[in-house]
């Protein structure tokens, strides 16, 4: 009876709890299933980066990577331009960047900035200390320019425009100015103004006519001011 007693304790031992030297082993498959669960895990958000930089699909619009164009960009306080933003170091990144000159060199190094995000906004988060909005501007060096400020003892806001080309008619641009989309010879103007006056074109407009590549620009920056200012400005929402 004892012997059978012990056989029974035995049998049951071994179905519920296996081994001692079976609970004693490594469990091999289990740490194997989490090494590859971060190995997939790193290979997941490496082509998730890759996939967000060089997106497939239909062919993007212009500008694209390979491409290169120059938009004339000024701030205007009131009765003068502010001077032009330096010059930036290091741009073999950027795809967006100003040489000191009053241009906006846009020239995508990535799918990601091709097309509707070569823009102002985009510009403007690269350069330090430059922030444009609807209704105030930080400009590196100099105060912020803000709506309720006045020019020569008049309210005054923040006001953006636009030409497509020198000798275009300007058009005066509504919501978010870094929606502005590039577009190549584009003269970009925004400014703290009262109601009811121009903004001029930049004075950047001058290295605009003086690009070595520059092509169709032949016409002289007097007619071109002529035009500009002679001609109402259109209204076009921003984006």
């Amino acid at each position: 009876m004892a012997k059978q007693s012990i056989g029974k304790r035995v049998a049951r031992a071994a179905a519920t709890g296996g081994s001692r030297t079976r609970r004693g082993e490594a469990p091999v498959f289990f740490y194997t299933a989490v090494a590859l669960v971060v190995i997939f895990g790193a290979f997941a958000i490496g082509y998730s980066r890759y996939e967000r930089l060089n997106p497939t699909g239909s062919a993007a619009s212009a500008p694209t990577v390979g491409q290169t164009w120059h938009v004339a960009f000024g701030v205007y306080d009131c009765n003068s331009f502010l001077p032009n933003l330096k010059a930036q170091t290091n741009t073999s990144k950027l795809s967006f960047y100003t040489t000191g000159d009053g241009l906006i060199v846009v020239s995508p190094k990535t799918k990601l900035f091709e097309g509707s995000n070569a823009n102002l906004g985009n510009f403007a988060l690269d350069y330090p200390g430059l922030y444009i909005s609807g209704s105030k501007v930080t400009y590196p060096g100099h105060a912020a320019l803000t709506n309720g400020l006045t020019c020569n003892g008049k309210p005054a806001t923040i006001k953006v425009e636009t030409w497509s080309s020198l000798v275009a008619k300007g058009t005066v641009v509504t919501g978010n100015p870094g929606a502005i989309r590039f577009s190549d010879q584009q003269l970009i103007t925004v400014g703290l103004v009262p109601a009811g006056v121009n903004l001029p074109q930049p004075s950047s407009r001058t290295a605009l006519v003086n690009l070595p590549t520059s092509q169709a620009l032949a016409t002289s920056t007097t007619l071109a001011g002529t035009a500009s200012t002679a001609a109402p400005a259109t209204t076009a929402a921003a984006g």
